[in-house]
């Protein structure tokens, strides 16, 4: 279909549905009646076979104490395989009720109070969070922005990082969060090299591996260089992106090497006793297998390009001097104001002026990106309409 018959049919209006990005303005802004593009979900329902799975599965079994369901491993390994050319065996495949606890869980089962985490910047807040409430010192790397604004890794900045402050672990993700950048085989072999040689081990977090919406195809952390790196690694992923299914609680977390995946397991069993999620297993099954659903990501797709082809002409037509980076994955825009508005002013222009509610770059890293914000544009064109018009209008 296309992107008007996908947002007609899709598209929900969710306030007062107790959504975070909708009902919960309040704590993060300074008012609640901003049109929302901050929190990483949609504003569409899922799949039609995704919600006939979960009503179909509540109907018909007892929500008792269950076991994995080799259905669900399978439709895993058939996803990465069809989508990704990655094969997966079936023992490398762990959990974690979402991609943030299962990298808490990394942290915890890999490494020490005080060792050091590296991350590239600007990047997702949690990764710092996640590392700091773990008493884990953050190393951040900020990244080069190019004439293009796209973002590249200083390697030999990288390298020396890890060297001076003798990094344990490493967070990857990819696609790149909040930049949008999805990271080629060569560019991860550099960083995954660099790992290698100092004993770094590397977490990827690849929860937005379907929402490729560039030209450049999206490689599993696990498949660079033929997979010389998956020795080293944890890779994570989840459908809660890709589906909008954020609220179901399951993430695959994947260890190809024995001894890590035992280390994991050892400590998730320490802090986490449950049975499976039979809820997130039967609409992961679907969307990973049924014909629908892939139909309906594809479709989805072109509603996010369209959102971002929109906005970026409209806003580089009014305000010539921004500064917006390349959305080759993700459904995010990464945009720099820093020519129009002062880092002090951001938060008054955007919350009464522009009333809007983005993420704002400082939560990505900080004061040096005061004047970014990402805007999140899984939504109708309209609100993107509403959105681009409000900030030329108040800009």
């Amino acid at each position: 279909m296309n992107t008007a018959e996908f947002t007609q049919k899709y598209y929900t209006e969710r306030r007062g549905s107790h959504s975070r990005k909708w009902d919960g303005q309040h704590l993060k802004f300074s008012r609640t009646d901003l049109l929302p593009l901050w929190v990483a979900d949609m504003d569409f329902m899922p799949p039609q076979c995704i919600q006939n799975a979960i009503c179909n599965y509540v109907k018909a079994v007892p929500l008792g104490y269950t076991m994995t369901n080799p259905a669900y491993i399978e439709a895993v390994m058939s996803w990465y395989k069809r989508r990704h050319s990655c094969t997966l065996s079936a023992d490398w495949l762990t959990g974690a009720p979402n991609v943030i606890t299962g990298l808490m869980w990394c942290i915890g089962a890999f490494t020490e109070p005080n060792d050091a985490v590296a991350v590239l910047t600007p990047v997702y807040g949690a990764f710092d969070t996640s590392a700091n409430d773990a008493q884990r010192h953050i190393i951040s790397v900020p990244m080069h922005r190019t004439a293009d604004n796209r973002y590249t890794v200083d390697y030999d900045a990288f390298k020396s990082a890890i060297v001076k402050n003798d990094v344990k672990l490493f967070i990857h993700c990819n696609p790149y969060n909040p930049v949008g950048h999805v990271w080629t085989d060569e560019e991860m072999e550099q960083l995954f090299s660099i790992c290698k040689r100092h004993h770094v081990l590397i977490i990827s977090d690849e929860i937005h591996q379907d929402l490729i919406t560039g030209p450049t195809p999206f490689t599993p952390a696990l498949s660079v260089s033929g997979g010389a790196y998956a020795d080293n690694m944890v890779a994570m992923s989840s459908v809660s992106k890709s589906f909008n299914m954020a609220s179901l609680h399951q993430a695959e977390v994947i260890i190809p090497n024995e001894s890590l995946r035992s280390r994991y397991n050892t400590y998730r069993s320490h802090v986490y006793h449950t049975d499976s999620d039979v809820i997130a297993e039967a609409a992961i099954t679907a969307a990973y297998t049924h014909p629908n659903a892939e139909a309906w990501l594809n479709d989805l797709l072109a509603v996010v390009r369209e959102n971002y082809d929109y906005m970026y002409k409209e806003l580089y037509a009014a305000l010539p001097e921004l500064r917006i980076s390349p959305m080759d994955g993700t459904y995010l825009a990464w945009i720099d104001f820093s020519t129009y508005i002062k880092p002090e002013s951001m938060r008054d222009v955007f919350e009464n002026q522009c009333r809007i509610a983005p993420s704002f770059g400082e939560w990505f890293g900080g004061e040096n990106y005061a004047t970014f914000v990402r805007l999140n544009l899984a939504t109708s064109l309209e609100n993107i309409k509403t959105t681009t018009h409000s900030i030329i209008r108040n800009i």
